[in-house]
């Protein structure tokens, strides 16, 4: 029978990615029990400092850090990161820069992941998640400079450990309406607001730059996720950990690695060279952004 019903071209989840799965989706109905539970000014500071807290954690730690390596910290600190960013309910560290890698790679080409023109804009915002028609996102060959930490491996074998604990937390400070607005709302902020760049940042926004994608540059999903919204300027120079390349265009996560760069708890910040800042003329019409298409052969 499961031969009849999954294709050999299929993979299949495991056991683990099940759990995930149904967990994923139980979170999102949970999201009627803000309906049930009162509210108040204590919770929804506890909402939205849990998502500053764990939005600073993607877009300078699991992205601009672990996928892009544009800045360096101490191993101490980078264990830190790989934590936050895991309460986050993105997967592990290695697992989210592998896949970022990737998609940089394959940029809105059949080889990524997660491409709204190639299957559209709910596919590329959480569809690609579920897809089993698909390899596994995850390259191992593309993350070896991180693999070598057993600690990173660690918190990515793991990544359920650090997402119990902030959850044990929000009900520690505020008990079930705590795990709601804390936990549940804040949690689920983060995640879409991070497939938002994935999906929306390739549809919508102004092209400075002439790259081989359709990114663009949003204002207002650079104010939603810290600064991940200027992504015509990240496609353009990816090695910068400054994404707001002028002084106008708001990049929060910026912000605060200056600070700690002031610290000494992060140094070797890169910044986009001079040359690379001024507009570029496209070289060619752009991408047809499709509305669905095959599966890339495995």
């Amino acid at each position: 029978m499961s031969s009849i019903l999954v294709s050999p071209s299929m993979r299949r989840f495991t056991a683990a990615e099940r759990v995930s799965n149904v967990l994923f989706v139980a979170l999102h109905v949970s999201t009627l029990l803000v309906f049930l539970v009162p509210a108040s000014w204590k919770l929804v500071a506890l909402a939205v400092g849990g998502y500053s807290v764990r939005m600073w954690a993607v877009t300078a730690g699991y992205h601009r850090y672990f996928a892009h390596r544009t800045y360096k910290t101490s191993r101490a600190f980078q264990f830190v990161l790989a934590v936050l960013g895991a309460t986050s309910m993105q997967n592990g560290p290695i697992w989210w820069a592998s896949v970022h890698r990737r998609h940089h790679k394959f940029s809105d080409g059949p080889g990524d992941p997660h491409s709204p023109v190639h299957r559209g804009f709910w596919y590329a915002h959480i569809g690609w998640v579920f897809d089993t028609t698909v390899p596994r996102p995850r390259d191992d060959s593309n993350v070896t400079d991180l693999t070598r930490f057993p600690e990173l491996c660690w918190v990515d074998r793991h990544d359920w450990v650090p997402i119990i604990g902030y959850a044990v937390i929000c009900f520690a400070i505020g008990g079930v309406p705590g795990l709601v607005w804390g936990f549940v709302l804040s949690t689920l902020a983060v995640f879409h607001a991070t497939m938002l760049i994935n999906s929306l940042a390739h549809i919508w926004g102004s092209r400075r730059y002439a790259t081989h994608d359709r990114s663009r540059n949003n204002a207002i999903l650079a104010i939603l996720t810290f600064g991940e919204g200027w992504h015509n300027n990240h496609h353009h120079y990816m090695s910068s950990a400054r994404q707001g390349f002028f002084w106008w265009e708001i990049d929060a996560s910026y912000y605060v690695l200056r600070v700690l760069a002031r610290l000494s708890i992060v140094w070797g910040v890169r910044e986009p060279p001079a040359s690379s800042l001024a507009r570029t003329k496209p070289a060619g019409p752009l991408l047809p952004l499709a509305v669905t298409q095959p599966s890339p052969p495995q």
